[in-house]
């Protein structure tokens, strides 16, 4: 999404405009929520307890579920409208005042964070902005908390409101700082921002920079390039500073012009005693120009092929081999770093003889020097900036061997062995924000990519049976053998062509579905992770742990840490949505997953599914509702070709099972295998 992006033909920078919102009550409109999933729609008719529109937006962006955007639409409009007429509504320009009922202005403001995060098309961001003018407007938004005030504002900016959004902008308390300046500064871009003058746009820029007492930050007189590749900030001499020697080790894979940047940005550093090394990740002969370009710009740099492809952290490994420097620090291959980053973080670590480590923070940028990525403030930790002592290596061992996320784990790792991190507070890099990136498509506003939340919850749970160890008095180290088996479970896609001594299992006998998080313990999790403890199977079991209906989170529920130890074992394997697999029988434990996510792609194959039944799915509960078992079984079937197999819950009395068959007369039902 481009800075001046908009999404009708006509213009978008006219006055503010409002919508029309409905709350009279009579005939509904609960057709669409009910295909979507029909437990959203009946809680609303029967129940008069409409879920928290706070939590019910945060999920819809993590789940990306139909049902939740409708159901936010119909308690905003009193269920007169579908979110078509009402983005139609909105972009026509009706004009019409929020409601005042607390719930349904609450789920207006949810639909408009929907609208903006679900980065479907530019008519929803356009319809969100042009909401969240008239909720601004309405001072229905000054009670918010600073990361939504943020995307609000980031979000006119993005729809190119850059009039309203400068007009707004003073009136906005409760802003961070940082957030602040950088929708200031984008408004005086005149790269981004049609008939902006630019004249106080280079000073605000600089600014971050110039407070922590560095260079000023300016732009090479080279009109071709892009604004990110003028970079420059004109300082000491190159190589004026020095030390114990420090190699840059620099990943690329079919660079650009970005890696000259990148480049020029490391043989400007202040620290002299520099080996710079060049990962050529096998991006063929047509980017042999590009490199050979970078390694004449300096006697430092030199390149080291990689016989094949591996991925970042493979060929970080392979520079770490082939280097010499006390101190190894990283740079991404399209990234510029400030002239004196490496000898202030050199600096920040002499200065903490016991610290393994440090970091420094980054800007970051698209090409256009533009700041605004959705949901995110844009100073940031710079994860590629992590300046460590190769003496750390020997205990901690290095990068893993997969294609990303890697350096996060890293970094958390040996600060858990070696020490905390030593962190610069100035800013010392600008980092691109690119869409094709491997790392930056994984994380949108209130979403990751489930891959990088399973990546993260895995890792995590090694490191809190490490920290157990280190806790019981154990000289724990870890090494470049042990990493090179994979600890902890890994998404297969992340190990691809990688020569890894252990993958997960894409095959399995039995797999588990269901909400397996903390905030959800069931008799049935209890029961299940019991047998498992006490008996495991010899075939590869899976456990598909998916987001639940109903939490008191605005973030996705991670899995309950009762787990690890069967996952870090290999008594359990998670599986993914995103995962080709096929399983062999699929028992259903939580029926609600099922519907919540019925619109997500999956790419697991299932053979046969049974769905446990409990007293709670068909009796109301807290909910007030009991489950719809003829949809799960049309869901069902819809995806796998097949209706599922009925059976009572293996933990389940005489008398429940006897309770569940009487409230389900004429449905054959099982007992458990």
């Amino acid at each position: 999404m481009a800075g001046t992006q908009q999404a009708r033909p006509g213009p978008v920078n006219g006055p503010a405009r409002g919508v029309a919102i409905s709350t009279r009550t009579g005939p509904t409109r609960t057709d669409a929520t009910d295909r979507a999933d029909p437990w959203l729609g009946r809680q609303l008719r029967l129940t008069g307890r409409p879920p928290d529109p706070v939590r019910l937006f945060h999920q819809a962006l993590r789940t990306r579920s139909p049902a939740a955007l409708d159901t936010l639409v119909g308690l905003a409009t009193g269920d007169t409208l579908s979110p078509r007429d009402l983005l139609t509504r909105v972009l026509d320009g009706r004009p019409g005042d929020p409601p005042t009922d607390r719930v349904a202005r609450t789920a207006l403001v949810g639909v408009a964070f929907t609208w903006a995060g679900l980065q479907r098309d530019t008519e929803e961001l356009l319809g969100s902005a042009l909401l969240f003018e008239r909720l601004w407007q309405a001072g229905v938004m000054a009670s918010l908390g600073h990361p939504l005030k943020l995307t609000s504002l980031q979000t006119l900016y993005l729809a190119g409101r850059h009039r309203e959004l400068a007009a707004l902008l003073p009136g906005v308390e409760g802003l961070h700082p940082d957030a602040e300046h950088y929708l200031r500064t984008d408004l005086a871009n005149p790269y981004a921002v049609p008939g902006a003058d630019g004249a106080g746009w280079p000073s605000l820029l600089s600014a971050r920079f110039d407070e922590q007492g560095l260079a000023p930050v300016e732009l090479l007189a080279a009109p071709a390039l892009s604004p990110f590749d003028r970079l420059d900030a004109p300082s000491a001499p190159a190589g004026s500073t020095g030390g114990e020697p420090v190699t840059v080790i620099m990943p690329c894979w079919q660079p650009d012009q970005g890696l000259v940047t990148a480049v020029r940005s490391m043989v400007g550093q202040t620290y002299g005693d520099l080996d710079i090394i060049l990962v050529d990740d096998c991006s063929g002969p047509g980017y042999a120009d590009v490199f050979a370009e970078a390694e004449a710009m300096d006697p430092r740099v030199r390149v080291l092929r990689m016989p094949r492809n591996g991925g970042s952290y493979l060929g970080r490994a392979a520079a770490v081999a082939d280097s010499h420097g006390t101190y190894i620090t990283f740079q991404d291959a399209d990234d510029w770093s400030h002239p004196s980053r490496v000898e202030l973080q050199v600096r920040a670590l002499e200065a903490e003889p016991a610290a393994p480590m440090s970091r420094s923070r980054a800007v970051r940028a698209k090409d256009d020097l533009t700041h605004q990525w959705l949901g995110y403030r844009a100073i940031r930790e710079n994860a590629s900036s992590l300046l460590l002592r190769r003496s750390v290596l020997g205990r901690t061992g290095g990068f893993l061997p997969v294609r990303k996320g890697a350096d996060s784990e890293f970094a958390e790792r040996v600060a858990l062995l070696a020490g905390p991190i030593v962190d610069v507070p100035a800013p010392l890099a600008i980092t691109r924000l690119r869409s094709g990136s491997l790392s930056r498509g994984d994380f949108t506003f209130s979403w990751m990519a489930p891959d990088r939340f399973r990546f993260r919850a895995s890792f995590t749970a090694w490191h809190r049976r490490l920290r157990r160890h280190v806790e019981e008095g154990a000289d724990v180290h870890v090494t470049d053998e042990q990493l090179a088996t994979l600890p902890f479970p890994v998404p297969p896609a992340w190990v691809r062509d990688l020569d890894v001594a252990h993958r997960v299992p894409t095959t399995f006998a039995t797999a588990y579905l269901g909400a397996f998080s903390q905030d959800r313990p069931t008799p049935g999790t209890r029961w299940l992770l019991d047998r498992l403890t006490a008996s495991p199977e010899d075939t590869p079991v899976g456990l598909w742990h998916q987001e639940g209906r109903e939490t008191d989170s605005t973030t996705r529920p991670h899995l309950a840490h009762e787990w690890d130890d069967l996952l870090l074992d290999r008594v359990v394997h998670p599986i993914s949505r995103v995962d080709p697999s096929t399983v062999h029988r699929l028992v259903v434990m939580d029926p609600a997953v099922v519907t919540l996510h019925r619109d997500q792609a999956v790419r697991v194959s299932a053979e046969r599914t049974e769905v446990w039944l409990t007293p709670e799915l068909l009796t109301p509960g807290p909910s007030g509702l009991p489950e719809d078992l003829l949809g799960i079984s049309d869901t069902l079937q819809e995806r796998w070709g097949a209706r599922p197999r009925w059976v009572l819950a293996p933990w389940l009395t005489p008398e429940q099972g006897a309770g569940v068959r009487e409230a389900l007369p004429g449905l054959r039902v099982d007992e458990a295998p």
